[in-house]
């Protein structure tokens, strides 16, 4: 099974509530100022596969119930993670994400700054609209984790002395705090239980499955070739970005291994050998190994925190989204 087709398979029992969901996203780009009419367009146009939205309705269509409040905060979660990619890609200065065009490359950095501005104000007018102050609790304090995971990686960029639980750290608050919040969120709108003990442990589910993603992504770095990932091989490394792959081989080498090590991933370019060189080594050593078997535990976590809930479409979906994570190839 493809990565697309595992991504429309899982949204099936959904699939009606994320139409509604893209139609609310839609109506924030019919304003009276044609460039954020223009840009809101492609942004839609080309932003990934819905899959925080998923994860919030499909925990709520598992009590049987995926009402208004649901879609709303539905769209808040995409618009919080679009307007995120792209001030990620401003910052970066990437010119395409998956082989598309960024609001970046295609306009300014100013446009990219003002467009992910604007996603991030309309997210938390929705959230007024809504009137209920836990889902606008709760995105508060994500929106606050991502720009900490950012300026994390900031701080940390080209540190080869990065420590598994820094980065792990870093990416939980990057990635797996929206992702986190959507299946928390799903867990109690609409008059879902609001118990402590529900909230924590979708809350937690989601969070496990968000950082064995990031994990898998930044595998791609390393492994998937650039038509996949639509970008250079390892221009995550370039960029400073030192990642679990790494980490571990760096921990799990020789000296002398670890020497090479150093002084390959320390570079900004490399030639096709020099990059086959580190490739190699960082398999050597298991580095690849060892992301992959940190992915697998952080899934199975995931997975026993939906244990006890009843099988029926909705469940079987998010067992799916869990292996979706940790097994799509871009």
């Amino acid at each position: 099974m493809t990565t697309d087709t595992r991504i429309a398979a899982l949204q099936r029992p959904v699939r009606r509530q994320l139409e509604q969901v893209q139609r609310r996203l839609e109506g924030l780009f019919k304003t009276p100022i044609p460039i954020l009419n223009q840009v809101g367009g492609h942004v839609l146009a080309t932003r990934g596969k819905k899959f925080r939205p998923t994860l919030l309705l499909l925990t709520a269509q598992l009590r049987g119930k995926v009402g208004p409040e649901a879609i709303t905060c539905a769209a808040v979660v995409e618009l919080v993670h679009a307007a995120s990619l792209i001030h990620d890609d401003s910052v970066d200065r990437s010119t395409l994400r998956r082989g598309l065009p960024t609001v970046n490359g295609l306009w300014t950095d100013e446009m990219a700054i003002i467009m992910g501005d604007y996603l991030y104000a309309q997210s938390m007018a929705l959230l007024v609209q809504n009137g209920d102050l836990v889902p606008m609790d709760i995105m508060a304090a994500v929106v606050s984790d991502m720009a900490c995971g950012e300026a994390m990686e900031f701080q940390h960029a080209h540190d080869l002395d990065l420590k598994e639980s820094d980065y792990e750290e870093l990416i939980r608050a990057k990635t797996g705090s929206l992702i986190g919040a959507s299946s928390e969120i799903g867990s109690f709108v609409d008059g879902g239980g609001r118990t402590a003990k529900r909230r924590a442990r979708f809350n937690h589910f989601g969070t496990r499955i968000g950082v064995a993603f990031q994990i898998v992504d930044d595998l791609f770095d390393y492994l998937s070739e650039p038509e996949v990932t639509g970008k250079p091989v390892g221009y995550d490394l370039a960029e400073g970005k030192v990642t679990l792959p790494l980490i571990a081989a760096l921990r799990q080498a020789t000296q002398t291994d670890r020497v090479k090590l150093r002084r390959l991933a320390g570079r900004k370019k490399w030639t096709k050998e020099q990059w086959g060189s580190l490739v190699a080594l960082i398999e050597r050593t298991g580095g690849f190994q060892y992301a992959r078997e940190r992915a697998a535990v952080l899934a199975a976590e995931a997975r026993a925190a939906i244990a006890d809930e009843r099988n029926g479409a909705a469940r079987r979906a998010l067992d799916a989204a869990i292996d979706y994570a940790i097994q799509r190839t871009h």
